[in-house]
This record gives structure tokens, sequence and C-alpha cells, in this order.
């Protein structure tokens, strides 16, 4: 009898599971059994005995979690993880993808209408599944909305911001900031060693800036109203020397865009150097005399450890919703 009850409860449990497995990975039926063949392949892993030993059966409520974290510690000890490298390759399920944004037009700066405010408008060509980018989208229409209330009634000026300012492209100030800019100015990166420094001024009036910020030349322009730099703190050697090169842009009363990277893949432009926790960036802007208005962390746990084992942004929602405002 008790053997009879077994086989029969026994398929009910598997079928319970598979349909779980389906629910919430929308996997097929042969895309499942493909899984089942990958793990019963895998060595049983090294710690498997000591789970069991210390820390006991899972309780409803965390059995799917304890499951998980279990699964991604066999996955990493068979060398199985992370998933996929810091760009895309050939064979990943994700590249056609990638490749495929490029040639969606709306993500380039060089349409020169300003953006709606949505996550995509402010993505650039070639970059849909980078965390990152999406983060810093977020970020820029918060930001716009404050520097909008704290200039009051004249953001009804013509150009209240007057010129603007980017590392590499305009991508942000055209998209975002276009009626607010006077001109779209860019800064390059410039080794004096190895690449001339000097200051490109265009028929109406824009600026391309090759300089280096950490030894900024006498003629550097001090006229901006608004300095967007993302994405370029984590490859200067000197981050606090490179902050009071990025602090002499600026006008007085003048607004910065500041983020980098706190998880992220090693990608050297061309050195790749630091990676910074909200307070760790809240210290290098302070200490070169700046007053910070707003901070912006979304990296939870939970996209922190995704960014690890090689999710990229297609695993995430769009919204973000972690924010402090700091008026003081």
């Amino acid at each position: 009898m008790f053997f009879l009850l077994f086989w029969s409860f026994w398929p009910c449990r598997s079928a319970d599971l598979w349909g779980a497995l389906q629910h919430v990975t929308g996997l097929s039926d042969a895309e499942l059994s493909l899984l089942a063949e990958e793990l019963m392949e895998l060595r049983a892993p090294s710690q498997r005995m000591l789970w069991q030993r210390k820390v006991g059966p899972c309780e409803r409520g965390r059995c799917a979690s304890e499951a998980t974290l279990r699964l991604i510690a066999a996955l990493g000890e068979a060398k199985l993880l992370p998933s996929r490298l810091f760009e895309l390759f050939p064979g990943d399920p994700l590249y056609n993808y990638w490749k495929e944004s490029d040639k969606t037009p709306f993500h380039s700066w060089m349409d020169a209408e300003e953006a709606e405010e949505s996550i995509e408008a402010l993505i650039p060509e070639g970059q849909p599944l980078a965390s990152g980018r999406i983060q810093a989208s977020s970020f820029t229409w918060k930001a716009k909305a404050l520097i909008r209330q704290m200039l009051g009634p004249a953001v009804n000026a013509p150009h209240a911001l007057g010129r603007c300012l980017e590392w590499d492209t305009p991508h942000y100030i055209i998209k975002a900031f276009q009626k607010l800019c006077l001109r779209y100015d860019v800064l390059q990166y410039a080794d004096g060693r190895a690449v001339k420094e000097e200051m490109r001024v265009y028929l109406r009036g824009t600026r391309v800036l090759a300089l280096d910020v950490l030894h900024p030349p006498t003629w550097m322009p001090n006229d901006y109203g608004l300095v967007v730099c993302f994405f370029v703190l984590e490859h200067v050697p000197e981050p606090h020397r490179a902050m009071r090169g990025i602090t002499r842009l600026l006008i007085p009363g003048g607004f910065l865009l500041l983020g980098a990277p706190f998880i992220d893949g090693v990608h050297g432009c061309p050195d790749d150097f630091f990676r910074y926790t909200p307070h760790g960036l809240r210290n290098v802007a302070e200490a070169a005399g700046l007053e910070v208005l707003m901070e912006f962390a979304p990296g939870d746990a939970a996209a922190a450890a995704g960014d690890l084992i090689g999710m990229k942004s297609s695993y995430w929602r769009t919204e973000v919703t972690t924010i402090t405002i700091d008026y003081s």
C-alpha cells in the first residue's frame, strides 16, 4: 500500500514543480527538459552535505530563495556563471536584440527634437541592454524636474541654462534639455602627451573641448550653466582632482549631473579605476565645493546581484523609484 501511494503521489508533485517553473520562467516543456538534462549533468556541488546539515530544511516563504541560492552556487562552482560577458557576443540570446537597436533612429542625439519624458528616449544607440543607461535616463528626467523647479520664473526665459556641456556626445543635453540650453558643447578626453589639447569653435558657436580635467588648461571655459558627466569618474585615476577641474567649468549657481557605476563590468576607456557608492560620489562632489541637491541610487541588492551573474536590463523593470532629495 505504501508503494502504491508513493508512485501515485510523485507524478503529481513533479507536475506541480514543472508547472511552477513554467509559470515563473516562461520556458516551454522542451526548454524545461533541456534544463533538467543540464542540471543532471552537473557534478553534485561540494557544499551539498553542508547545506543539508547546517541550513536544514527550508520553510514556507523562503524555499524558492533557498533553492535559487543553491542553484547559483552549483552553477558558479561548475563555472557556468556569469551567464554573459560585459559586452554581448555572437551566440548570446540577447545579441540580435542588441544589434537591432542600433537601427532605431530615436535613440540618437542627431534627432534634435526634444524627447518625450520616457526611459527609452534617453537610451543611446547600441546600449539598450545596459542597466546603467536606463538608470541614467531615469535620473536625468528627475534632475530636469528639480532644475526647472529651482529656476522658478526664470525657466521661461530663452535658454535659461545658457551653455550646456556633456562628455563625448551631446546626447542628454540635446534630448532632455534642448530648449533650456543656448549651445550644446562637447568635452573629449585628451592626454596632452598623446592628443592635442584644443578648443574648436564652430560657426554657430558650438565648442568642442579636447582637454584633461586632471590638468585643466588656462583657456578652459567656465561659463556653463549645466554640465552632464556620466560614466566618466570611474576612468580617472584621481577623482577628487578631476572633480575640481569639472567644477571649474560651471558658472556660480550652475548645475552638474554626475553619475558613476557601483556595479559594472571592467571597461577601459582607456583605463578603468573605480566604482562608487552613493556616499563615495557625494564625498567627491562636496569636497570640490559643490552642494548636493539630489541623490539617485537605484542599484538595489537584486539589481547588483543580477548584474554580477550576467543579467542585462531586459530582466528588470524600467520604473525606478529609489530616490532621495536633499534641499539643505
